[in-house]
């Protein structure tokens, strides 16, 4: 293969799909690290929800997601490392085995994000949360009962993500029908574990937290909701989300018309 043209083809593709090659690489090692670190919530609502006997809250889609992305990264390595050694060689079982499998991967990315864009967060994720929330009890301590789980669960996870119910503190007097301990209490010791400014709090400040409001736009403790802090962070972000799918979909495009096009200038 000669010319000017044909080696830039082939060099920004052999570029493009080397520094793919080591970020999958890299989200592959993060992927190894969530699974082996599972935050010990979703342990805690998993135990929960293998000891009811009735309706269970349902931790599949957020166990199951360092999984997807092992695969995902796993699949991005293999496929991008068909991309340099085809480029590099200029072979052209491997420039077409790569065109294949990058086609097939830009068709379900499409698909998926067509599929996902139309997916209901309310209902996989908040009603789920709400219905966990409904099964607190602040008085059970046998590790035996599964509803043990769900308390511990929703303390630690308000005590890691720092925030309070669903939507907010309030949820705790709206969704939940327990009695409390101490009596006034209305709220978890998950959400007043941890102060705004960074500090863990006293014995009698977490008493004090638990009687007030369940303001949201409390200043010293944290009230927002896990959901609605979650879904905000999401927002927020969504045109760097957005930006970056876009990047990713015009290089896919691009290193398939390379693709494409090195193995017609092959020999």
């Amino acid at each position: 293969m000669e010319g000017c043209m044909s080696s830039l083809v082939k060099y920004l593709l052999f570029t493009t799909n080397f520094l793919i090659f080591i970020l999958g690489t890299a989200v592959f090692g993060l992927g190894i690290w969530v699974v082996v670190d599972e935050p010990s919530f979703l342990d805690l609502f998993d135990k929960a929800s293998e000891q009811l006997d009735n309706e269970s809250f349902n931790v599949e889609i957020y166990t199951s997601a360092a999984y997807i992305l092992l695969v995902v990264s796993a699949l991005v390595v293999i496929i991008s490392f068909f991309g340099c050694c085809g480029a590099f060689k200029e072979s052209k079982c491997m420039l077409g085995t790569y065109f294949t499998l990058i086609l097939a991967l830009f068709i379900v990315m499409v698909v998926g994000a067509v599929l996902g864009y139309s997916g209901d967060l309310d209902k996989s994720i908040k009603e789920p949360l709400k219905n966990a929330m409904s099964k607190y009890r602040d008085d059970v301590t046998d590790t035996n009962d599964a509803l043990y789980y769900y308390k511990e669960a929703w303390n630690t996870v308000q005590t890691e993500m720092k925030c309070c119910g669903v939507d907010d503190a309030r949820d705790w007097g709206i969704i939940t029908e327990i009695t409390w301990s101490p009596d006034t209490a209305n709220k978890p010791l998950g959400c007043c574990m941890v102060k705004q400014d960074g500090s863990d709090t006293t014995q009698q400040e977490q008493t004090s937290c638990r009687t007030l409001e369940g303001n949201p736009d409390n200043s010293v403790y944290y009230f927002r909701g896990c959901y609605t802090m979650i879904k905000d962070k999401i927002d927020d972000h969504q045109n760097i989300v957005v930006g970056v799918a876009i990047g990713v979909v015009v290089v896919m495009f691009l290193n398939m018309m390379f693709s494409f096009a090195m193995c017609t200038m092959v020999k």
